[in-house]
């Protein structure tokens, strides 16, 4: 059994099979931990996942978009770190 977040509604999904290709992105693996491997995730899926956080953000609270795939890890993990202190 394998259990997916889908990257933009949150939603947790467990299916019995799996293997067969269909959970792509948005979906992602999820191991309940409620933490996200954002570095096993394409520097497209990084971006929408930052868009997506950024609608409704004041300017001075928007995450960068731009940069390496490193930059974009760490600045979904900061604000994740964010939230979790609010």
């Amino acid at each position: 059994m394998g259990r997916f977040i889908h990257g933009r509604t949150g939603i947790v999904v467990s299916v019995a099979d799996h293997k067969d290709g269909r959970f792509t992105a948005p979906w992602r693996a999820y191991d309940g931990s409620g933490a996200v491997d954002y570095s096993s995730m394409k520097v497209a899926e990084l971006r929408a996942e930052i868009e997506r956080r950024n609608a409704g953000r004041d300017e001075a609270d928007l995450l960068p978009v731009e940069g390496r795939k490193a930059d974009l890890v760490a600045a979904l993990e900061a604000d994740d770190a964010a939230q979790t202190e609010q």
